[in-house]
């Protein structure tokens, strides 16, 4: 979905290549002026230091925290996944995800003793849905979901204190993106009906 940084107003905001189809290793930290001004910096080399003598000055931000030779590769890289994104456009591929969502929450409601982790319902959502099945351990629902050719995520999602705020070690998720199709996901909720069976 679209950032409206200036609406938003944030100190930071950091996100992945990685999760806007772009190669690994590569993201962007924004962060206001007055933050980055601030803070000194973390590691040191290259451009970031604008004089060395018996002091040491450094680069204005963004470049004072930009040490040793980038990535430039996986940024160039980055750059066109968020072109072709913004070619196919943000509201439909957010249009697409609600649709495959709402298939895949439907399918999950009916299957008894699921528990789907979130908000009731799909509007406060987004392209993912996580659950645990009681007596069933999300690693196990993993691997035969991928028997099935379905991927899936399990574990604590680098998230352990949400996951015992729910009560959970772990849970299973599913994630839709414009390149998933309503099939998939009929196939997915059909397949780990099977498996509870």
């Amino acid at each position: 979905m679209r950032i409206n940084i200036k609406k938003l107003k944030p100190d930071f905001l950091a996100f992945s290549a990685h999760k806007m189809l772009g190669p690994l290793g590569v993201g962007i930290l924004y962060g206001r002026n007055e933050m980055l001004e601030s803070m000194p910096p973390f590691m040191g080399g290259g451009e970031m230091i604008e004089d060395v003598s018996k002091e040491i000055t450094f680069a204005q931000p963004p470049i004072k925290f930009e040490a040793g030779t980038p990535n430039i590769e996986g940024v160039v890289a980055f750059k066109k996944a968020i072109e072709y994104l913004k070619r196919i456009g943000f509201e439909n591929i957010e249009k697409h995800e609600k649709k495959l969502l709402k298939t895949a929450f439907e399918g999950l409601t009916e299957i008894k003793g699921i528990k789907i982790h979130g908000p009731a319902g799909i509007q406060k959502r987004t392209g993912l849905i996580s659950f645990s099945i009681p007596g069933y351990h999300p690693h196990d629902v993993a691997e035969l979901l991928s028997k099935s050719g379905i991927a899936v995520r399990a574990g604590h999602h680098c998230a352990q204190p949400l996951m015992e705020s729910l009560g959970e070690n772990a849970s299973t998720r599913a994630s839709f993106y414009f390149y998933n199709t309503e099939g998939e996901v009929e196939n997915f909720v059909k397949t780990l009906k099977e498996i509870i069976k």
